[in-house]
């Protein structure tokens, strides 16, 4: 028994060699990446900042999102 697993573990060892030798050699000759142009992308959109929550909660743009009331805050979603 111990014979046999000393096999398998000298062929597992090999094999491993053997297939990180032929990896690196496949990689070492492969063709280069096509290199990007920067100047190709296009510029990208600006977005508005994100309002505060204060400016949310006090400005009445949206009055469906946040109520406060002085004892509870209600959520109210416009939904049924």
């Amino acid at each position: 028994m111990k014979f046999w697993k000393s096999i398998i573990r000298i062929w597992f060892t090999l094999a491993s060699l053997a297939s990180f030798l032929v990896g690196w050699a496949f990689l070492a000759h492969a063709p280069k990446p096509n290199q990007f142009d920067p100047s190709d992308i296009p510029p990208m959109p600006k977005l508005d900042p994100v309002p505060s929550l204060n400016q949310v909660m006090f400005s009445g743009e949206s009055p469906g999102l946040i109520h406060i009331n002085q004892r509870r805050v209600v959520l109210r979603s416009g939904g049924s």
